[in-house]
């Protein structure tokens, strides 16, 4: 269990990478969408540390400031940039005016340099080992995930996408709950004729199809983007599973130029991947259900 102010600070975090992801999509309503998440983690946060300083709240956003010095600590950095991203939320959740885009990409390094300068001057805590692999309930996925980061930053890239491909199948296959995914049928075999003829490759080609499609499906129905599943799919090695869950890897194709950007972008879809996957979990239908004895 993570120490309260912790979890928090993660929830946080969460909240504005999701803030910076909407920004990518570059049109005014993912801009808009992205301004209120951005304004929502640093709300979060200032709760969070005024609760962890035991320090009486205020109404008001901009109080926090007050209320830090109020209480005897130092006043916090960052009051201007925090101000202006108050009044833009301000005018569009009330107003509806839409914000400059432009003004909204440039606050969002000010809200993690506000992250940054809080957390430090009063958690004693670095924003960037504030991991949100912490968000996955699942031990076993994190601890994956966790060795994966530090594989690929020693040089190993190929161990740590490789982590990432097996944490993924880990998210798919949870020991003791069941993910309900829709599942492509197997590829039939066929009689020797009709493999010469080529139905074999036809067949093959068809299962391709129907998994892929059921990938892009799943991952729909769980919130999450299937191009970006797609794309994690692409770019990891293939990890083929036998029955007594041993998996061999196959190479699809170099490593070697995988930055650190591609690896934290893959870091990111499992980590928002195995948090909304965890909360579709079902008991699992193969495990019987005895009857209580009654005594």
């Amino acid at each position: 269990m993570l120490p309260d102010i912790h979890r928090r600070v993660v929830n946080a975090k969460y909240i504005l990478e999701r803030a910076a992801r909407m920004q990518r999509e570059s049109n005014e309503m993912s801009i808009a969408v992205s301004l209120l998440l951005m304004h929502d983690a640093v709300e979060l946060l200032m709760h969070a540390v005024l609760d962890h300083l035991s320090v009486k709240k205020k109404y008001e956003f901009m109080g926090f400031w007050s209320a830090i010095k109020e209480a005897g600590y130092p006043e916090p950095h960052d009051y201007a940039p925090m101000e202006t991203l108050n009044k833009l939320r301000v005018g569009l959740k009330h107003s509806g005016i839409l914000p400059r885009s432009q003004t909204v990409q440039e606050l969002l390094p000010r809200a993690r340099g506000f992250f940054e300068n809080v957390l430090k001057a009063y958690c004693a805590i670095d924003y960037a080992s504030v991991s949100l692999i912490d968000l996955i309930p699942d031990e076993e996925v994190r601890s994956l995930l966790n060795e994966a980061q530090s594989k690929f930053s020693s040089g190993d890239k190929v161990g740590g996408l490789t982590n990432l491909k097996i944490a993924l199948h880990k998210v798919e296959n949870p020991k003791g709950k069941h993910l309900p995914l829709m599942q492509a049928p197997s590829t039939p075999r066929i009689p020797n004729e009709m493999a010469r003829a080529g139905w074999d490759q036809y067949l093959n080609q068809l299962h391709s199809f129907l998994g892929e499609s059921a990938s892009r499906m799943n991952a729909t129905m769980l919130g999450v983007d299937p191009i970006r599943y797609a794309a994690f799919v692409r770019s990891t090695p293939n990890v083929q599973w036998s029955m007594a869950g041993t998996y061999t890897v196959i190479m699809m194709r170099p490593y070697d130029n995988v930055s650190q950007a591609d690896f934290t972008e893959l870091l990111d879809f499992i980590i928002e991947y195995a948090v909304k996957a965890s909360e579709a979990y079902i008991p699992d239908p193969r495990v019987a259900i005895l009857p209580r004895e009654t005594g």
